[in-house]
């Protein structure tokens, strides 16, 4: 799965080798700079409605529209209502959510006329989704092949649709579905491997979810409607870090943080706005520190304590840092 990328460990450790200088902290700093622009006010508008108004799916393709401009809104919106009446026209009198929920996995995971004979599978040629492209639902409806970012939210939509209580949770480098039952218990789906069953701790071990996070709550918790719908224009981070608009991805990410405070890539992407500007602003400009200008000290101190400050409260709360030598999906197919 790609969740908006932050620095790997590796990548960390050489800025800060460039970066610790050797200044006090000083008392006063000045505060970064946020650039709200037309996608700040158009997702601040989706995410400041009721929860009872907010629609993940709408969510979700005005958020991809924002990195591919051709998407239609409107008739992807139609085509999911159409695909979710396939399925209620699947459904027997009656149907339980147990065989609701069985029903949903045929028809997406099995060949059959509602899918054309084209199941949706999991994408193994960009399993992770590092191509923006291919984390976009659009994406997805067309190709048939997808990762955990959009496999996980159209099984959530159409679940959604047919009436069954479902939402998204996280775990290091992926998102998975949650579905409760009547009895309020709540299951594990894998959506990447035909929504299976997944056991808490074999889904821990195959993530490397630390207890620590578990407790927290960043890591396999049911989210909110608020933070599955908070959790989708994290997908605009990576756009903005690639096109070195870190003034918008800080905006972004401070907007969000209201919505979903128990993101770890919020807090991992505020650490690396402050490590890039810090690099820029200051270890690409002055090579020793008596050579920064008083004026400019502050600032500094300010970057570098918030550099460690968001890395320090990401391994609060049960965040570690990924081998760098392991690209590998959480959950391998052959």
């Amino acid at each position: 799965m790609s969740i908006p990328k932050y620095l790997s460990a590796l990548e960390l450790h050489s800025y800060l080798l460039v970066c610790i200088f050797t200044f006090a902290f000083a008392p006063h700093a000045h505060a970064q700079r946020a650039v709200k622009d037309s996608n700040y006010v158009a997702i601040q508008r989706l995410l400041e409605q009721p929860d009872d108004k907010i629609d993940i799916a709408r969510t979700k393709l005005e958020v991809d529209r924002m990195i591919d401009p051709s998407i239609d809104v409107e008739a992807t919106l139609a085509q999911l209502d159409k695909m979710a009446k396939g399925i209620q026209a699947q459904l027997p009198p009656g149907a339980s959510d147990r065989t609701k929920l069985e029903i949903l996995r045929e028809l997406v995971y099995k060949p059959s006329s509602w899918n054309n004979h084209r199941p949706f599978e999991y994408d193994l040629q960009d399993p992770l989704g590092k191509i923006p492209k291919n984390r976009l639902l659009t994406t997805y409806l067309a190709t048939k092949k997808g990762n955990c970012i959009s496999m996980p939210l159209l099984f959530m939509i159409l679940g959604q649709k047919i009436g069954l209580d479902m939402t998204t949770a996280r775990a290091p480098n992926h998102v998975f579905v949650k579905w409760r039952d009547k009895d309020g218990q709540y299951y594990n789906l894998e959506t990447t491997s035909g929504a299976g069953f997944t056991r808490d701790a074999w889904m821990q071990q195959q993530t490397q979810a630390t207890p620590e996070g578990i407790k927290s709550g960043i890591y396999m918790r049911a989210q909110t409607k608020k933070e599955a719908a908070a959790a989708i224009p994290e997908i605009l981070l990576d756009k903005y870090w690639d096109e070195g608009d870190l003034q918008k991805e800080l905006a972004l990410a401070e907007l969000l943080e209201k919505h979903n405070p128990k993101s770890i890539t919020l807090i991992l992407s505020k650490h690396n706005i402050s490590v890039a500007m810090l690099r820029t602003e200051f270890v690409q400009k002055y090579s020793r520190p008596i050579d920064i200008p008083a004026s400019l000290q502050p600032r500094y101190h300010e970057l570098q304590a918030k550099m460690k400050g968001y890395e320090s409260q990401a391994l609060a709360l049960g965040w570690r840092p990924q081998d760098p030598k392991t690209d590998d999906p959480p959950f391998k197919q052959k």
